[in-house]
C-alpha cells in the first residue's frame, strides 16, 4: 500500500466512447475494487459516466467542451486528487495546466504511435509528466525517442465484451454453409486497408466460393470500397454496430490487414471470442500476435498471404484449433485486473517519490 493517500483524477475529453474509454471504464472499475477514491473529469456530453455509474468512491466531473475555457474543471478537482491521469490527447494539455496551477503530478497514457514532428508544447506536455506509458513496445520506443524520457510499457487489457448467443446464432444461421471473413473498423482505407481483404477474396473466388466477406464499420471510403467490390456478390458492408461483438463471434475468421495501429484492443477481444485472427505486423501488433503460434502476421497491403492463411484456417482444422487456443491463453495474460495493478504500483512509485523519470 502506498505510504501517501492516493486519489486518483482521469481525465478523458473524448466525445464519444470506443476502445480508448472503455481502457479508462475498465481501470476505473478495478481501481475502485482496491479501494481508491476517484474523480472522473470529462465533456458534459460523454457517454463515458453511464458506463462508470454506480463505481464506489467515484465523483463525475463535467466540463464544457475541449477547452475548459473558464477553468471550472480545475477548480472543483483542485488539490483534491493526489495524481491524475491523461487518458488521451486534449486531456494531456489539461493535466499540463492543472499542474501548473496545483502542483498534481500527471500520468500520461499513450495509444497512438507519436509523431515523428515535434513541437515545443509536446515537449513541455510529455517532459513535466511524472509519468509516461505507452501501450505497445513501437509506441514507447518512439516516445523514448522523441522525447529522451523514460517510459513504461503497461499493455491494454481485453475488454471482456460478452456476444448475445441467441443473436450470434441468428446471424450464423443468416449465413449458412458460407464461410464468414470479417473486420471490425472506420472504412477509412489509408488506415484499415479493407482493400487488401477485398483483393484476397478476388483471389479467392475459385477455391474458396463459399467466401463471404462482412465489414462491420462506417466511415468516408464507402463509396470508394464499394468501387472496389463491384460485382462482387459476397462483400458485405453493415455499416456501425454497437453490438459489434456479436458479430465478431459470427465470423470464421477476423481479418485485419491494417496499415497502422497502436495495438489494437479489438485483437483481444476476437481472441476472447474464439474467432482466429489474420492481421499485419505493424506497430502493437506483434506484441499481441505470434505469427503461426496464436494468429496470422501479414505485410501490410499483402493480399497473396491473406488468401492464403485464409484457406489454410478453412482446410486446416488443426492449425485453426491450436491457433484458436493459444490465443485463449494470449487473452488471460492482458486482464483488467493487471492492467490496474500495473498502474496502482506506478502511481504509488510517484506518490512516495521513488519514480525517475
Amino acid at each position: 500500500m502506498a505510504s501517501k493517500p492516493m486519489s486518483v483524477a482521469h481525465i478523458s475529453l473524448a466525445r464519444g466512447y470506443k476502445g480508448n474509454e472503455r481502457q479508462t471504464e475498465l481501470l476505473i472499475k478495478e481501481l475502485a475494487k482496491l479501494g481508491v477514491p476517484q474523480t472522473l473529469v470529462c465533456r458534459d456530453d460523454s457517454p463515458l459516466p453511464m458506463h462508470v455509474d454506480g463505481t464506489n468512491k467515484l465523483r463525475i466531473v463535467r466540463i464544457s467542451g475541449l477547452t475548459d475555457p473558464s477553468f471550472i474543471g480545475h477548480f472543483k478537482v483542485g488539490g483534491s486528487s493526489t495524481i491524475l491521469h491523461a487518458h488521451e490527447a486534449h486531456a494531456v494539455k489539461w493535466c499540463f495546466f492543472h499542474y501548473l496551477f496545483f502542483g498534481t503530478p500527471y500520468v500520461i497514457t499513450e495509444r497512438k504511435v507519436a509523431p515523428e514532428k515535434k513541437s515545443l508544447f509536446d515537449s513541455a506536455f510529455y517532459k513535466s509528466a511524472a509519468a509516461v506509458v505507452g501501450i505497445s513496445k513501437v509506441i514507447k520506443a518512439n516516445l523514448e525517442t522523441r522525447f529522451e524520457r523514460k517510459i513504461e510499457f503497461i499493455g491494454d487489457c481485453c475488454s471482456h465484451f460478452k456476444a448475445n448467443p441467441d443473436i450470434v446464432q441468428r446471424y450464423r444461421q443468416a449465413l449458412k454453409n458460407r464461410f464468414v471473413v470479417g473486420q471490425v473498423g472506420a472504412l477509412i482505407n489509408r488506415e484499415n486497408s479493407q482493400t487488401t481483404l477485398i483483393d484476397a477474396a478476388k483471389l479467392l473466388k475459385q477455391q474458396l466460393p463459399e467466401l463471404v466477406l462482412v465489414f462491420v464499420g462506417a466511415g468516408d471510403d464507402m463509396g470508394l470500397l464499394r468501387m472496389h467490390a463491384e460485382g462482387m456478390p459476397n462483400v458485405k458492408f453493415i455499416g456501425f454496430k454497437r453490438n459489434f461483438i456479436d458479430y465478431v463471434a459470427s465470423f470464421d475468421v477476423f481479418a485485419y490487414p491494417v496499415n497502422k495501429e497502436g495495438v489494437g484492443s479489438i485483437i483481444l477481444d476476437t481472441m476472447e471470442q474464439g474467432v482466429p485472427i489474420i492481421a499485419s505486423a505493424v506497430d502493437g501488433i506483434p506484441d499481441l500476435i505470434t505469427n503461426g503460434v496464436n494468429g496470422f502476421l501479414i505485410k501490410p497491403g499483402d493480399a497473396e498471404s491473406l488468401a492464403r492463411y485464409i484457406l489454410q484456417l478453412k482446410r486446416d482444422r488443426g492449425t485453426r484449433n491450436a491457433i484458436v487456443n493459444n490465443a485463449y491463453a494470449e487473452v488471460e495474460n492482458h486482464g483488467s485486473a493487471a492492467m490496474a495493478a500495473s498502474y496502482y504500483r506506478l502511481y504509488s512509485a510517484i506518490l512516495n517519490g521513488e519514480y525517475a523519470k
